[in-house]
């Protein structure tokens, strides 16, 4: 994986050495290794021709970083006290990175994460450590994610640059839905649908393309939404609203539904939504029947994902995977082949010459794979815009899908319910934590029912964090909402 520039933008001559190397080099012989081990420790049940995980990803990795955040929303997972837990200090954070590089191999997702380190580093003082803590994740050759709701970076937009300039930050999750209580001109108690919010994902959308116009570098977001009772029916608005401007689905690659879990904080609706609802409403939005299980990221009952081709200028879409099963024998031999391959845009350019390089590499699958892909964009489903920008190379990727995260019951009934224990052991969503001197890869599930409270616990005694820099918040009543 070529790691993404933090240091100013590519230089003519070292962009087209990267895009070689890219060429001739598409996977890493590490990645290669990580990958098979994670593949061998899989369910035999779970090894399916469409498996993602142990051919394309281990797993997406996560830090434990500051746990403070300045929004009171409906729907936390963390503990009560989150807000009155000290920041880790930089070397225990690099110390995290480096524990989750080992486990993930090189080019690995790796989620910059806590409560809101934006606004926790921001707000203490401490903004130039979130910027060496971008930095080094790419540094040790991990694509970093920072995760936030926004609201520093949209009232400090010279925070976000210096992150992007100097951290090299090129990913921002970042999460907009009516469970959140902070936002500051969108009071939780009158915002009645999620239209209400559209205007807060433009600015988002507003704010990256400003930065990207003047930094030169690439800034994309993905959608982190919550579904409860009271927005589910809003969410195929939600996904029509980044359809309706190929612009914004350039901007936001991902849009990311979670069906709410009842963990940590959360006033849990009294008629909880299923995933197969959530899925129903996604299907809805694309105005699609997508299925389900095209590609399986994990175990099928914790996600759910599809891929849209978008066609621009014209906005025209169509699923980027065939809804076949006959389809699925071809992607086993693909991700079984070429999996470990990354596409992650960075500044050199090189995804597309490590695709090159890579079916240079099996000249017969890659016919085989071309041959059917052409049949399907060429089929009378698919608009003509489609094949038309393919070829001009105008078209993205919008992945739409579904992370089902586990109630604290559930999780805490493992042991005994092999249903439960089957999906943590294939978790995709895994941050590295330190027991007993030993590191281990944690479920976000498990962290939601136990972990975080153990992690509190240990920075609450330790005297060295109280002495540095923190931002500490009072107690606050969570929002009064009538829960349907």
């Amino acid at each position: 994986m070529v790691s993404l520039a933090h240091d100013g933008p590519v230089q003519k001559q070292s962009r087209w050495q990267k895009r070689w190397q890219a060429f001739r080099y598409p996977i890493v012989e590490e990645k290669a290794r990580v990958l098979k081990e994670r593949w061998e420790s899989l369910p035999p049940e779970l090894q399916t021709n469409n498996q993602i995980s142990g051919r394309h990803l281990t797993h997406c990795g996560f830090t434990l970083g500051a746990s403070y955040c300045s929004f009171h929303c409906t729907h936390c997972y963390l503990p009560k006290n989150a807000n009155a837990i000290p920041i880790p200090s930089l070397e225990q954070v690099k110390e995290q990175i480096d524990a989750n590089r080992r486990f993930q191999g090189p080019g690995g997702g790796l989620q910059i994460t806590g409560g809101d380190v934006a606004d926790a580093y921001w707000k203490s003082g401490r903004a130039d450590e979130l910027v060496e803590i971008i930095r080094y994740a790419y540094s040790v050759g991990s694509i970093p994610m920072l995760m936030t709701h926004g609201q520093t970076l949209i009232e400090q937009p010279r925070f976000l640059e210096r992150l992007v300039v100097e951290g090299g930050l090129r990913q921002i999750s970042v999460h907009v839905d009516l469970t959140q209580a902070g936002r500051h001109g969108y009071p939780i108690g009158r915002i009645k649908c999620e239209a209400d919010l559209h205007a807060v994902r433009q600015a988002f959308t507003d704010l990256a393309l400003r930065i990207r116009e003047k930094t030169g570098f690439i800034l994309e977001y993905a959608l982190s939404f919550t579904v409860t009772r009271r927005n589910i029916d809003d969410v195929p608005e939600v996904i029509r609203w980044y359809l309706a401007d190929p612009q914004r689905s350039y901007i936001w690659r991902m849009l990311s539904f979670q069906p709410e879990a009842d963990t940590g904080r959360t006033i849990f609706s009294q008629r909880p939504i299923t995933s197969a609802d959530v899925w129903e409403k996604i299907c809805e939005g694309v105005g699609l029947r997508l299925r389900r299980d095209v590609s399986i990221f994990g175990h099928p009952d914790c996600n759910s994902w599809a891929s849209l081709l978008i066609a621009r200028p014209s906005g025209k879409y169509f699923p980027l995977l065939p809804d076949d099963p006959k389809f699925d024998a071809l992607l086993g031999e693909v991700l079984a082949k070429i999996g470990g391959l990354s596409l992650v845009n960075d500044d050199a350019g090189t995804p597309a010459y490590r695709l090159a390089g890579v079916l240079f590499q099996h000249p017969i699958l890659a016919a085989r794979l071309i041959s059917q892909m052409l049949r399907y964009v060429t089929s009378r489903k698919a608009p003509r815009e489609i094949l038309q920008s393919l070829l001009r190379g105008q078209v993205h990727t919008l992945g739409v899908g579904m992370h089902n995260f586990m109630d604290a019951k559930q999780v805490a009934q493992a042991a005994v319910d092999p249903v439960i224990k089957a999906r943590l052991d294939s978790c995709v969503f895994k941050g590295a934590v330190k027991r007993n001197g030993h590191w281990e890869a944690v479920p976000m599930c498990s962290m939601n029912q136990q972990t975080w409270a153990e992690v509190y616990d240990t920075r609450l005694q330790d005297p060295e964090l109280l002495k540095q820099p923190q931002v500490y918040a009072p107690a606050q009543a969570e929002p009064a909402l009538p829960i349907t």
